[in-house]
């Protein structure tokens, strides 16, 4: 709540306070400066804050205004201005469709509000809206932001938020927002994170000795950080699982490999390998099997190369290959020439 006071008359020998809003703690006043030899008003009106000792010491008041200034002092007990909720999402996909960032308030005077957006505690603001002026965008959300995008209809809250068009890896981090007014400035925090999935994920399988063997899982291009593990779905002993990350280069993007070494002994047959790739800041995660079966590497038999050499079928029927069809022909004339055909 507002107590307007309005003052006349006061002496010319310093500025003359035309109108005094009464806030709690804090008195502010219009101000017009008067020159007292020339008995005019000179320079453009401004706001300033009050000192209320100052105030009552140097200023001759009579006594039913001074009894209005402190009553509006000890019963305006409104907030001012207060968050209610900041709603930036967890987690997006990089790439994906626009996303809002809002910073619901209420207040109940919107005199001198102002709304700015930080991100990653930089001390300059990425946004900013000046109540009654057109948004403005700096820093690293230039050219991201939808500038007609209105969280409301309401004169005080319409540009209160951000619309990010296509949000991105580098803009994933901490926003800030923070709303003012001349007597309250109010902020909260929220972290969103921007994730981008592994662009390829694969699980292999060699042997280095008869009776063990490596499995190795391998990803690229994935962010923010990873993490991988390596599982025998039939088997409680898992080895040692060795992994290694790097950033790709010129690139805030991350590959990750991963090896499990285990012993035959200590596996079933068959044995599935789980390769897990998962990325904790984003709640994200993705896997690939492999089935293994334990023993010394086969050698192809005969009757596998015989297997393959055979003719295919297939809907139109039977078809020979041309090795084939030499040898029936060899064996036809060696047949003719015995039987005197």
């Amino acid at each position: 709540r507002v107590i307007e006071v309005r003052i006349c008359n006061w002496p010319t020998t310093r500025p003359s306070y035309d109108i005094v809003y009464v806030h709690p703690f804090a008195l502010y006043a219009q101000c017009a400066v008067v020159d007292s030899a020339n008995s005019g008003t000179v320079g453009s009106v401004a706001w300033g804050r009050l000192n209320m000792d100052l105030l009552l010491r140097n200023v001759w008041m009579p006594s039913n205004l001074f009894a209005a200034l402190f009553l509006g002092l000890i019963l305006s007990g409104g907030e001012g201005v207060k968050i209610k909720e900041i709603k930036v999402p967890d987690v997006v996909m990089n790439g994906t469709k626009p996303v809002v960032l809002d910073c619901d308030y209420v207040l109940d005077d919107p005199s001198g509000l102002v709304v700015k957006w930080f991100f990653n505690n930089h001390p300059a603001p990425v946004y900013q809206w000046i109540f009654k002026q057109k948004p403005q965008v700096l820093g690293v959300l230039k050219g991201k932001i939808n500038l007609n995008y209105r969280a409301t209809n309401e004169e005080s809250t319409m540009y209160r938020a951000i619309e990010i068009i296509t949000p991105t890896m580098d803009l994933s981090g901490e926003y800030k927002c923070l709303v003012s007014t001349f007597d309250q400035e109010v902020s909260k925090s929220k972290k969103m994170v921007v994730y981008v999935p592994e662009k390829t994920l694969e699980v292999t399988q060699d042997k280095p000795k008869e009776d063990r063997v490596n499995i190795t899982c391998e990803a690229e291009g994935v962010y923010p950080e990873p993490n991988m593990t390596i599982t025998a779905l039939e088997s409680k002993h898992t080895g040692y699982i060795q992994v290694t990350t790097r950033k790709q280069n010129n690139s805030s993007l991350y590959d990750i490999k991963g090896t499990l070494s285990v012993d035959d002994v200590e596996l079933s047959s068959p044995t599935t390998f789980v390769c897990e790739l998962s990325i904790p800041d984003a709640n994200y995660s993705n896997r690939r099997e492999l089935v293994y079966f334990p023993g010394p590497p086969t050698t192809p038999s005969v009757s596998d190369h015989i297997a393959e050499s055979l003719p295919s079928s297939g809907a139109s029927g039977t078809t020979l290959s041309p090795s084939i069809l030499t040898i029936l022909s060899l064996f036809l004339s060696i047949l003719i020439s015995r039987t005197g055909l």
